[in-house]
């Protein structure tokens, strides 16, 4: 079948140069396929009397002739309860009374017609905070939408017909925050193998389920937590399954984490995840950098343990200083052993923190007598003709206080628009560079005359940073390092996955997208690296740099933060796909900045409550003397 050479590529694993995700040796494992429902029901009850509990359930076939899957390991736990072979009224009856009891549902799986389905399940007596459950459900993303990431998809089945679709699903609170994806429709095995290699373009994600319907489809889920080296294959016979199975047992390595089945007959097909472990690793928490005020620190330290363990954000930097002289940097890490502990030095993508760079690029050459705040931008850059005449009297000005006369909620975002810069100019034959951005802006109506109104814009940056290559003749980051960072060690965040191999630090996103730098692919990728249409080299000078919060830090003691010349008070923020930041000058002096690897919180407004509500009375309120300032605690 073509499903099987569009799944070829499947049998992926991943290994990692770190230990064993597994501390202790693989435990016993009992797996089956294929029995009827009475052996099922048979062998549970044997395992659970032998110390086994089920991590993996499925049901499928026509019932009466309804087949089993499961998959049960030896330890110790909470208990766990099974039902088989139920018909809709007695599974939901089943459910209420152990729900009475202080039980979840973990496991449900369904086959059948949907008149005549019969549905497996298992409940635990364990907190999972809050969770819902149901099934006949005709569109599952009306009962959990996939981007709902407040609850996570414990388990998933599919039953009834193709022109009759019903669906079971268990929900379970998203504690912590975890980074998950499903993608409930997928018509075939084209576009699952589209989504499960687009899933893997995102660093360290995995498949986590594979669900398998009737008429093959597969329903993916992915996480990016770390189960150690795994194994995933799909569209398998029972043959192939049995042999599969076998082919691990002597490595004693790799254990089945999840089967799943669907089919009868010789038409039966499974997917299958071997992994070392089918209890992801903990994660552990981690700090690292220079301390201040040892009183003052463990606020710190305390802030940032709860907001990431709520957040779940494995990666993040706090650092300050004083008349550029660092007086305390902290690394945070909260994650498993296969991400690197954050160091004060490691780097971070900027996101808008990137332009403070071209102000200060900008400002130089102003200083230099080579600009004036005046100058019509396009003019200075050789072009007389636009389809908006206004668009010709933009001036250096204009973009710097962001007066560009674009309005990207009306008419885009030029830094996230490569792929149409390159449509136009190339047929995607090519990427587009900043130049055919600038070009590609040109054939455009603005939204406002240039200086009229404030519209936060990338694109304001992006030109201020071809306008410093112009006129300096040589590449923008060249100028930087030559005439502004000092040293500093600031880079470009280059869009190549490629490129970020060893990275320390891994930027974290649940988002894939069209590759801007890969206009003729069609294949999705992460949207940090390319996903979210922007070629980041072409943006160093709006969203594309990286540094170490410690370097900002420094930088800012300079610079303005905001706008342009020398240090002045002020607050700018970042935020990108795989990027939160934010830096300050205080009144006090100080000098903050955080760096984070995520932009995926809880909500929108948990990074303010952390800037504003948590952090800033540390930083700004009389009573946060801290020792390092002791100048101004003195004269307080």
């Amino acid at each position: 079948m073509q499903f099987r050479s569009v799944l070829s590529l499947l049998s992926l694993c991943a290994l990692y140069s770190v230990s064993s995700a597994a501390a202790t040796p693989p435990p016993q494992v009992q797996t089956y396929f294929n029995i009827d429902g009475a052996t099922h029901a048979a062998k549970a009850q044997a395992l659970k009397g032998s110390g086994y509990r089920i991590i993996s359930l499925s049901s499928y076939g026509t019932p009466p002739d309804d087949k089993y899957a499961a998959v049960w390991v030896k330890r110790e736990g909470s208990d766990q309860v099974t039902i088989s072979g139920a018909d809709i009224d007695g599974y939901r009856t089943w459910m209420d009374s152990w729900k009475s009891k202080g039980y979840a549902p973990t496991h449900v799986s369904a086959s059948g017609p949907a008149d005549g389905a019969v549905f497996a399940a298992v409940m635990e007596r364990t907190n999972v905070g809050k969770w819902s459950q149901q099934c006949d459900i005709t569109k599952p993303g009306d009962f959990h939408s996939a981007t709902n990431t407040s609850g996570v998809v414990k388990d998933y089945s599919t039953y009834g017909t193709p022109n009759d679709r019903r669906y079971c699903l268990i929900v379970h609170e998203n504690i912590g925050n975890a980074m998950e994806t499903i993608f409930y429709d997928t018509p075939g095995p084209k576009e699952f193998a589209a989504i499960y290699d687009s899933e893997l373009t995102k660093t360290f994600w995995r498949p986590k389920r594979l669900f398998v319907a009737d008429d093959q489809r597969i329903t993916p889920q992915f996480a990016s937590d770390w189960v150690g080296e795994w194994e995933a294959k799909a569209d398998l016979t029972a043959e192939q399954l049995d042999a599969e199975l076998k082919s691990q047992e002597p490595q004693n390595r790799l254990y089945p984490i999840h089967i799943d089945g669907a089919g009868t007959g010789q038409d039966t097909r499974f997917s299958v995840i071997f992994a070392e472990t089918d209890i992801p690793e903990a994660r552990k928490w981690t700090v690292t950098g220079k301390e201040g005020d040892p009183a003052m620190t463990a606020k710190l330290d305390t802030i940032m343990e709860t907001w990431m363990k709520k957040n779940g954000v494995r990666q993040a930097q706090v650092a300050g200083a004083e008349e550029g002289h660092i007086v305390f940097e902290r690394g945070y890490t909260w994650a498993e052993r296969n991400r690197a502990p954050v160091q004060p030095d490691d780097v971070f993508l900027l996101a808008s923190l990137s332009k403070m760079f071209v102000h200060a690029a900008i400002d130089n050459l102003i200083q230099a007598g080579k600009l004036k705040l005046s100058t019509r931008v396009y003019d200075l850059l050789g072009y007389k003709q636009a389809k908006d005449p206004r668009a010709l009297t933009t001036t250096i000005d204009h973009l710097l206080t962001h007066k560009t006369g674009f309005d990207r909620s009306k008419s885009g975002d030029p830094g996230f628009e490569f792929r149409k810069a390159s449509q136009y100019f190339y047929n995607n034959a090519r990427p587009a560079t900043l130049r055919d951005m600038i070009e590609y802006q040109l054939t455009k109506s603005l939204d406002s005359k240039p200086g009229s109104k404030y519209v936060y814009a990338n694109y304001g940056s992006m030109l201020l940073g071809y306008v410093v290559s112009n006129i300096t003749q040589q590449p923008y980051l060249d100028f930087l390092k030559e005439n502004i960072l000092e040293g500093l060690d600031v880079r470009v965040f280059e869009t190549a996955a490629s490129k970020h191999a060893v990275d320390r630090i891994i930027q974290d996103t649940r988002f894939t997208g069209l590759d801007g730098s890969q206009p003729d692919s069609i294949a999705n990728v992460s949207n940090v690296f390319g996903g979210d249409g922007a070629v980041k080299e072409e943006c160093d000078a709006a969203f594309s740099l990286a540094a170490s919060a410690s370097t900002i830090a420094k930088f800012i003691s300079k610079h303005a933060v905001w706008g342009t010349g020398g240090r002045t008070v002020g607050k700018r923020q970042g935020t990108l796909a795989g990027a939160r930041s934010f830096a300050a000058s205080e009144k006090s002096g100080l000098d903050w900045v955080i760096t984070i690897n995520t932009r995926d919180f809880i909500n929108d407004g948990e990074v303010d409550n952390l800037r504003f509500k948590l952090l800033e009375p540390l930083f700004v309120e009389p009573n946060s003397c801290f020792s390092w300032l002791k100048r101004l605690c003195a004269s307080g």
